[in-house]
């Protein structure tokens, strides 16, 4: 029989041991918390010579600007619990390096390419869900389902009247050769061989 005085120490210090053995089960007992950067072979691969800022690894949506977003945004990826449809970085300048300073407040548009057989879309026709500005780090994301191939429009001011405004020529988010619709991560073709996404 335990005493009262014994049933109330094994009663505090039951949930401690208990969350104590699950950390280290787990493998978090005596770790850091791991940064998205220490994680990701492709994202790092991306800024060739540029380490990112302790900041830019801190999870979040700022995190790791210029980077390959869906290396992690993706399913079966590290983070996998929001894989995103479409995710890139906007910069003021085409030559601008992964740790630059990226645009803020820049609206980008995913639009129709075609209008629908249905009449219920018309070319160029906003998609819903399709209009996303950049935050401070000149990133953005989006989960939302569109219908591909997409045609991409990055402007600044009213959208009926831009003070900057750029089309995208090349249509993205379909397959050429499955014609299946794939994940578009501006970052894997916009970095140091091809121009940035900038406006």
């Amino acid at each position: 029989m335990i005493s009262r005085r014994g049933f109330s120490l094994a009663r505090r210090h039951v949930p401690l041991a208990l969350r104590a053995a699950c950390l280290a089960l787990l493998g978090l007992g005596g770790c850091n918390e791991p940064t998205g950067l220490e994680l990701t072979a492709e994202a790092i691969a991306s800024c060739p010579g540029e380490e990112a800022t302790e900041t830019q690894t801190q999870a979040g949506a700022t995190m790791l600007p210029g980077r390959v977003c869906g290396a992690c945004h993706r399913s079966g990826g590290q983070a996998q619990n929001s894989p995103w449809t479409l995710a890139g970085t906007i910069y003021s300048d085409g030559s601008a390096k992964c740790n630059s300073p990226g645009q803020a407040g820049v609206t980008i548009q995913v639009l129709y390419t075609a209008d629908d057989p249905m009449g219920r879309y018309r070319k160029n026709d906003v998609q819903p869900g399709g209009t996303l500005t950049s935050n401070e780090a000149g990133n953005f994301y989006s989960t939302g389902f569109f219908v591909t191939p997409l045609r991409i429009r990055v402007f600044t001011g009213p959208s009926d009247q831009p003070t900057k405004e750029m089309y995208m020529t090349t249509l993205v988010g379909l397959d050429p050769v499955t014609k299946q619709s794939v994940r578009v991560d501006c970052n894997t073709c916009h970095n140091t061989t091809t121009p940035r996404v900038y406006l």
